[in-house]
């Protein structure tokens, strides 16, 4: 360790207990630590590095006010939009598991100003004054959270800028950073003081009702909606004249939506039909909501008007042909109609005239109005188009227009992590010509992985029905360290390969890292507790425990399944929690992660850390009734486990008793110095003023310690 790191550990640890690990960033050069270009080799804490000290930025805002706490306002207050605002950039992101907000982890990310040519030395952070920002108050507002003025990085995302300026403001989203901007690692910070930071603007839906037209008995209403709460797809229920008329999940393909809005995704859209009677009325849609709050209303229109209509509820790609099923009804009669099938230049009449009794409950027309028909289909992109054919005057109505693409494979990757000396991939492929498993190939720098999709995938069965369901696959991909490119085919069996995803991916090598979650004297011991990964190794590695110089190894093979949830490829066994005995006093303590493969040891942290001294308590009970005069309350000496005396002074006459009673709330705050460290005692008192003094008696090195001095008439 360098003499300038070994001061900044020293000073740290020795302001610990009076400053945050934010409060003494801001106050020292060692934020020029948090952002390193290696987001494994982090010196801070992530836990405590969002921590907050009165700090208002010049303003005159009370210290309890929200823009004295340390912590950046959200983007949604000052813009209206939960998302960085234009011409900044995403400088890192942590995260807190078990807010409530989210079905899973909240990601909170950092978005800062730029430094527009402006150099920053060795810290990384240019002033404000490169990108013309002020700091100050959100909108000027003692009741928001400060904006512009925090000079800090996790350092996680857009790496490839060594510069950035101050934070502006935060997202706040139940989506992970790396599918907003594909330029965020996976190398996850942590700060469980944020976990209720809240604004009613980060949560609500967003959406359009793009249009709304009549199709003879009902309306066709298409647009998109999503929550701010999940990038899953949302329901989006309707109304007609006030009264319900059906809901439809908003699960369709909009590409437009995915790139105006990064990490959504694109699968938001709806293109639905209701019953609608004669004549004219309000049909209005609104976004259901997933999180807090309320529903959205999209919009209202007003219609009249008769033509067929009906939904294609799916289109399935087979060996040269394709599988179209759904629903049509010409609002002129009750019977079946007709349902014209184009593809490849070639229209394939069918009858509308299957059971579809979910229809009839629907719109009372009668229960024959399905439809399912495979046609033949030529290779290659084709577009399918299915008409509604009119039985009266008027045209027939378009009622779905898709593209597929005919005799090559298709698939998904669903997700990609990082595993030792490599990637972990996990996805499905299928050729449409064949229902047995396929090959799929993957690609990273230069270097070929094949593995034949056969795993079970259950969920392909609703979406591809007569492809079988071994169509899985899961597999680590060899990889150079660093950012590398993975591209992964599909391979044909009788044509082309199909690219079916190329990711940018973060292969992770070299030290090891973590994190101390907990550090906490206990009666002539420290507890240490954390977890720490190896990138180079799937199993537990050793941490070594230094009190003053003198080590205690660990190994990190407790279950962390938060830890595996964010690096499935790892495992969850990475936590540590041991007891160290040490003697009495002020006590460094430092935590290293053990290098198993290329790299060095890595710090996790150091504090000072005080262990035994003066004993403490409360006085919780002081009362007098019927003359005896009663006192409750509890007493713990932290150099050991076991109940001590208190002594009461009632004037001047003192009386021992030992703090032997059961207090679970004591324990609960004071763990490993168990219960048994209540009192509670009565006296017999004369009428008259008393002075009522409580003391805890010292144990070890240390000394008495008045708990309470308090003045009462009997």
């Amino acid at each position: 360790m360098s003499p300038s790191a070994q001061l900044v550990e020293k000073v740290s640890g020795a302001l610990a207990s009076r400053f945050s690990r934010r409060g003494f960033f801001a106050r020292s050069a060692v934020v020029g630590s948090a952002i390193a270009a290696n987001p494994v080799t982090y010196a801070l804490t992530p836990t405590d590095a969002y921590a907050a000290v009165c700090g208002c930025s010049g303003s005159n805002c009370d210290c309890g006010a929200l823009c004295c706490d340390g912590y950046t306002e959200f983007c949604c207050t000052l813009t209206g939009n939960n998302q960085c605002p234009p011409g900044s950039l995403l400088g890192g992101w942590w995260k807190v598991d078990g807010s409530g907000f989210c079905n899973g982890p909240r990601y909170y990310m950092d978005c800062n100003a730029p430094c527009n040519g402006c150099g920053c030395g060795a810290n990384g952070i240019c002033s404000g004054g490169c990108s013309g920002t002020n700091c100050g108050c959100g909108l000027g507002d003692c009741n928001n959270r400060k904006a512009g003025c925090v000079n800090f990085r996790y350092g996680q995302c857009n790496q490839q800028v060594a510069c950035i300026g101050p934070i502006l403001c935060r997202v706040v989203t139940c989506i992970a950073p790396w599918e907003i901007d594909a330029t965020c690692t996976t190398t996850a910070r942590y700060d469980a003081a944020t976990a209720y930071h809240d604004r009613p603007c980060l949560h609500g839906q967003v959406g359009n009702l793009d249009s709304v037209q009549e199709v003879g008995g009902g309306v066709r209403l298409q647009g998109w909606a999503f929550d701010w709460d999940t990038n899953q797809p949302v329901s989006v229920r309707f109304s007609v004249d006030g009264q319900p008329a059906g809901s439809v999940v908003a699960n369709g393909s909009r590409p437009d939506v995915g790139s105006s809005y990064p990490g959504q995704g694109a699968s938001h859209g709806f293109d639905t039909v209701i019953p609608v009677p004669g004549g004219s009325h309000t049909v209005c849609a609104a976004v259901v909501n997933t999180g807090p709050g309320g529903d959205s209303l999209l919009g209202c229109r007003t219609v009249v008007g008769r033509s067929p209509f009906g939904v294609l509820d799916s289109i399935t790609v087979g060996q040269g042909s394709v599988t179209v099923a759904g629903w049509a009804i010409d609002p002129d009669t009750n019977g079946p109609i007709q349902v014209h099938v184009y593809v490849g230049g070639k229209g394939y009449p069918l009858v509308a005239d299957q059971p579809r009794p979910d229809v009839d409950a629907a719109l009372h027309r009668g229960p024959d109005h399905g439809f399912r028909a495979t046609v033949p289909a030529p290779p290659g992109v084709q577009k399918v188009d299915v008409y509604g054919i009119n039985v009266a005057a008027g045209g027939n109505v378009l009622l779905a227009s898709r593209t597929v693409e005919i005799g090559s494979p298709f698939g998904h990757v669903d997700r990609i992590d990082p595993a030792p000396g490599g990637v972990r991939v996990q996805g499905w492929a299928i050729d449409p010509d064949t229902t047995g498993p396929i090959q799929v190939h993957l690609y990273v720098a230069g270097r070929g992985t094949a593995v034949v999709a056969d795993r079970p995938r259950a969920d392909l069965a609703g979406s591809y029905p007569g492809a079988g369901t071994d169509h899985g696959f899961d597999v680590v991909v060899p990889a150079p360290p660093g950012r590398q490119v993975l591209d992964v085919y599909a391979i044909n069996d009788s044509g082309p390969n199909k690219l079916i995803a190329s990711r940018a991916v973060e292969v992770l090598s070299g030290s090891p890292f973590g994190s101390i979650d907990l550090m906490r004297a206990g009666p002539g011991s420290v507890r240490v507790a954390g977890w720490v990964l190896d990138p180079d190794a799937a199993g537990p590695i050793q941490v070594h425990v230094y009190v003053d110089s003198i080590g205690t190894p660990v190994v990190a093979d407790r279950p962390r399944p938060d830890v595996g949830a964010a690096y499935p490829g790892y495992g969850p066994v990475h936590g540590f929690d041991a007891t160290i005995p040490v003697a009495a006093g002020w006590r460094q303590v430092c935590a290293y992660a053990i290098d198993v493969g290329p790299g060095e040891n890595r710090l996790l942290g150091c504090r000072m850390v005080l262990v035994g001294g003066d004993p403490f308590g409360a006085l919780d009970v002081l009362r007098v009734q019927g003359g005896q005069l009663t006192v409750a309350g509890w007493a713990i000496d932290p150099d050991t486990a076991e109940p001590i005396d208190v002594h009461v002074y009632v004037d001047s006459s003192g009386r021992s008793v030992r703090a032997d009673a059961p207090r679970s709330d004591v324990a609960a705050a004071y763990p490993g110095y168990g219960t048994n460290h209540g009192f509670e005692a009565s006296f017999p008192v004369s009428s008259g003023s008393h002075q009522v003094c409580v003391y805890a008696i010292d144990r070890g090195l240390g000394e008495n310690r008045l708990l309470a001095c308090r003045t009462i008439s009997a």
